[in-house]
């Protein structure tokens, strides 16, 4: 049985466990919305910022793959705390039990600087781009990071990897397919699962493991300095797996800025074209599942089935390479 929260967490409860976690009396706590876990701020003395996490009510639909991304995220954080060059929260308490806050949770931080959901209706338009600028260069510097195998970062913990990139997007896609089925979305099961079949070669034209922040472009997950335009870092890790790291949904829609500070994007060639089309079947399916379950938050379905038409669509025109 996954580990639920029925009620929310008393906000005494909350600010003790962050007091002790930070070591400080001086800790403001404030609950944010917009995330699918529910998520605290805590403000210290110092200037910076801290999250406190924990599991939803048990009202909140998840899928398959959202159901442990508190034990995940504090496992990323661990693996990636000494990667040279790549700066990431860190992982400052984690608890496995719920008798502290009624919840699982974990305390990351510290972060320096605003949550641009929080700003971003102040920004000018310039100053977004320079943002979207700086968000591509640091997701070129996550891509650096390299792996072994490809699939979760969680190799020790049964999830053995694989050397084949198209046996791990399968196995991905699978998963978000056996969701809208359990649920009896109308949508073609089979059809997408042929393509995947169909399209293998060109998945697994892809042999370098990268990290990948597979939800990461969110304007609730991203923390900027406000003061010189550029990304600071990132409040979630919980979908990071190695993988081909234009899979990230940075890479659904790009803007203009965001591909001059990556650098490259994808479509030089048939296979790389093949692959996007894939990426886009995945993310979009994603969404149109995702409003099913949780029809409250702002997920445009019709928009996403579009998507999802034009991408089958060419995969079954493109011929297998």
């Amino acid at each position: 049985m996954p580990n639920v929260a029925s009620k929310a967490p008393e906000k005494g409860a909350v600010q003790r466990v962050a007091s002790n976690a930070l070591q400080s009396k001086a800790v403001s706590v404030d609950k944010l919305s917009g995330y699918l876990f529910r998520t605290y701020r805590l403000t210290t003395t110092k200037g910076f910022f801290y999250l406190l996490k924990c599991r939803p009510s048990q009202n909140v639909r998840l899928l398959r793959h959202e159901d442990d991304r508190l034990e995940m995220e504090a496992y990323v954080l661990q693996a990636l705390r000494n990667q040279a060059g790549l700066v990431t929260a860190r992982l400052i308490e984690y608890s496995n039990t719920n008798a502290a806050i009624g919840s699982r949770y974990e305390v990351t931080g510290p972060f320096g600087g605003c949550i641009l959901a929080d700003i971003e209706p102040s920004l000018s338009r310039q100053a977004l781009a320079n943002i979207d600028k700086s968000l591509g260069a640091h997701v070129q510097l996550l891509a650096t990071v390299k792996g072994s195998v490809f699939g979760s970062l969680r190799q020790a913990q049964g999830s053995p990897g694989s050397q084949s990139w198209a046996r791990v997007f399968a196995s991905m896609l699978e998963t978000i397919l056996r969701d809208g089925e359990d649920a009896l979305i109308s949508l073609p099961y089979d059809g997408m699962r042929e393509l995947v079949r169909k399209h293998r070669g060109s998945l697994d034209k892809v042999t370098q493991p990268s990290l990948v922040i597979l939800e990461l472009c969110a304007d609730h997950n991203v923390v900027v300095d406000a003061t010189n335009q550029r990304v600071s870092g990132l409040l979630d890790y919980s979908t990071a797996f190695w993988g081909d790291p234009f899979m990230s949904d940075c890479f659904y829609r790009p803007t203009a800025s965001f591909a001059e500070g990556f650098g490259k994007l994808p479509n030089g060639d048939a296979d790389e074209r093949i692959r996007q089309y894939m990426y886009v079947l995945y993310h979009s399916l994603l969404a149109v599942i995702r409003h099913c379950y949780r029809p409250s938050e702002d997920h445009d379905e019709m928009e996403a089935r579009r998507d999802l038409t034009t991408a089958m669509r060419q995969l079954m025109t493109v011929p297998a390479r």
